[in-house]
Order: C-alpha cells, then sequence, then structure tokens
C-alpha cells in the first residue's frame, strides 16, 4: 500500500513538473488564458459584492454586469489616453520642425569642428580615422534597417493583438461564470486536511497579487507625477508627453527612464544647453533612485515581504523569466514562505 502512494505521489510528481515545463517554454501562448485566470481572480469579491448587493439570483447576471463595467472602464482609460497621446504628438509634430534645424545645426557644427582638427594631424591617421567613420555608418544603416524591420513587425502583429484581447476577454468571462465550481474541483483534489492547507495558501497568494498590482501602481503614478513636475520645470513644452513616455518606458527593468533622459540629456549637451542637459540627468537619477529604493519597500508593505526578499525575487525573477519574472518572483517567494506557515514545506532538519 506504501509503495502505491509513492508510486502515485512519484507520478503526480513528475506531471506537475511536466506541465511547469510547458507553461515555461510555450508561456507566450498560454499568456491571454494566465492573465484571464488572475484576472478573473482579482474580480470575484466584485462580483460577490455585485450579486448581494443587488440581490441576483443568478450569478451569471452579476458576472455580466461585472464584466461590463470593467470592458467599459478598460475601454474608457485607453481611449482617453490614446486621445490625450494623439493630441500631444500633434504639438510635438508642430515643434519637430525646429528641433530638426537644431538638429541639422549640430552636425554641420560638429563636422566642421571635426574637419579643422584632423586638417592637423599625419596622413595615416586620418585615413584610419576615414576608414572607422565608414564601418560606423554601415553599422548605423544596419541598426536603421533593423529598427524599420521590427517597426514593420510590429505593426503586422496588430492584427494577432485583436485576436489575443479577444480570446481574453471570451476567457475571463466564462472562467469568472464558473470560478467558484473550478475553485471546489481544484480543492476536492486534496485530502480534506491537505485542502485546508493549500486553501489557506491561496488565500494568501490571492491577497499578495492583488498587493502587487496595487504597489506598482502607486510606485508608476509617483514615477508620473515626479517626471511630470521635473519636465515642467526643466522644459515646460511637451512634458506631458515626454512624462507619458517615461512611464511607460520605465517599467523596463535596469534601464527604465534613462533610456528616454540620457538621450534627450546629451543631445541639449552637445547642443550647448548644458543646463537643460544637467537637469535631465539629475531627473534621470531621481527617477532611478525612487524605482529602486521606493519599489521594494512598497511591495513588501503591500504583498507582505521584507524589501531584501521581495528585491531578490524581482531580480531572480527578471533574470530567469523576463519581465514576467518580476510578477512570478515574489510569487514564488511568498508561496514558498506560505506553504511553510500553511506546513505543506518543513525545514525542521537540524545540524
Amino acid at each position: 500500500m506504501r509503495e502505491i502512494f509513492t508510486l502515485k505521489r512519484l507520478i503526480v510528481s513528475v506531471v506537475l513538473i511536466l506541465g511547469l515545463y510547458l507553461l515555461y517554454r510555450y508561456l507566450a501562448a498560454f499568456m491571454p488564458l494566465i492573465l484571464a485566470l488572475f484576472t478573473a481572480l482579482l474580480l470575484e469579491p466584485l462580483i460577490r459584492f455585485t450579486q448581494n448587493t443587488l440581490r441576483l439570483k443568478h450569478r451569471l447576471l452579476s458576472v455580466s454586469v461585472v464584466f461590463i463595467f470593467f470592458v467599459c472602464i478598460i475601454g474608457a482609460l485607453f481611449y482617453l489616453a490614446i486621445t490625450k497621446l494623439v493630441n500631444e504628438v500633434v504639438k510635438f509634430m508642430g515643434r519637430l520642425p525646429y528641433y530638426i534645424s537644431q538638429g541639422t545645426y549640430l552636425v554641420e557644427t560638429s563636422i566642421n569642428r571635426f574637419n579643422e582638427t584632423i586638417a592637423t594631424l599625419p596622413q595615416p591617421l586620418i585615413d584610419e580615422i576615414e576608414k572607422q567613420s565608414v564601418m560606423v555608418i554601415s553599422k548605423a544603416q544596419e541598426l536603421s534597417q533593423q529598427a524599420l524591420a521590427i517597426l514593420a513587425d510590429w505593426v503586422q502583429a496588430i492584427p494577432n493583438l485583436i485576436v489575443v484581447v479577444i480570446i481574453y476577454l471570451i476567457t475571463l468571462f466564462l472562467i469568472s461564470k464558473d470560478l467558484p465550481r473550478y475553485i471546489d474541483s481544484f480543492y476536492k483534489i486534496f485530502k480534506e486536511e491537505t485542502a485546508e492547507k493549500v486553501r489557506y495558501m491561496s488565500q494568501r497568494l490571492r491577497r499578495v497579487f492583488t498587493g502587487f498590482f496595487k504597489a506598482q501602481f502607486l510606485v508608476s503614478i509617483l514615477i508620473f507625477i515626479v517626471a511630470y513636475i521635473g519636465l515642467l520645470i526643466i522644459t515646460p513644452r511637451n512634458a506631458l508627453l515626454m512624462a507619458f513616455i517615461i512611464w511607460v518606458i520605465d517599467v523596463i527593468p535596469i534601464i527604465g527612464s534613462i533610456v528616454i533622459l540620457a538621450p534627450w540629456a546629451a543631445f541639449h549637451l552637445l547642443a550647448g544647453s548644458s543646463s537643460i542637459g544637467t537637469q535631465l540627468l539629475i531627473l534621470a537619477l531621481i527617477l532611478l533612485i525612487i524605482r529602486r529604493t521606493v519599489e521594494p519597500k512598497v511591495m513588501g508593505d503591500q504583498i507582505g515581504l521584507q524589501p531584501l526578499p521581495t528585491l531578490i525575487g524581482i531580480y531572480l525573477g527578471f533574470y530567469f523569466l523576463g519581465v514576467v519574472g518580476l510578477i512570478a518572483g515574489p510569487l514564488v517567494i511568498i508561496a514558498i514562505q506560505s506553504a511553510v506557515e500553511a506546513g505543506l514545506i518543513r525545514f525542521n532538519f537540524k545540524i
């Protein structure tokens, strides 16, 4: 009997490991389904509140109400963001001739200074500089062609993105409609004692998941406010557009807002506007400090982890899983901690 139980656990472990491998290997394909499941879990308290408040007998009605409300809110936010972004882009395009003339003047001045400098150099050195210049120009053309190819791929991916969004919304509705039944079926897999421990672990992870997005939202709002105020002081024109772009780019790990502010600051420094360039570099440093110091603290407060384990989870998650690991890393640490608290994992050995 004990051998059968051991064999059963072995089979379950193998199946679980195989499932995790397939999930990791084809994560992009499963992503709409995973996001739909997580969104359904986030909306579940609102669905129950709606059903109790409106005294609806059938869950389908409350699910429909919350689903329509969710789609309308997301659609409205997306519409407002796109509309505002388009208006700012139009304003930016109005200033584009000025930026082009400034860039052209900067390039011409740099070329003249470069020619004056190399005129006094030995001929072999001049030949080597010309050779290296040709290589640099060739590399720049190659990178520009690659950038155009990437942009074309993004444009071609728009229809696929629409299909993915539709699948996500349909899956979200179907999961929300029968979520309690799915949860009960999941707990029936375990024995009663184990099911209680898994239930505790699931509730803890749900609170953590909600807290994670709340923490990211709070940090992103702080980044946007600081960037917008800073740009209003440094260069008021197109401050809102650039603050929005910085806010979006800032979620990129390690790089963040520097990818926008550093080239912008370099342009002003080369153009002779050292004051603006220095202020932009200071703003980039401030945003980087906020992201790297405030994020672990806020996330630790929201998900119940100390800043150090939170930072370790974010780093290891990003290292092994990329951007998705920023969410998965802290969740794995919380899952292990919850499993230890529930008694599913025991570290009772002594050295």
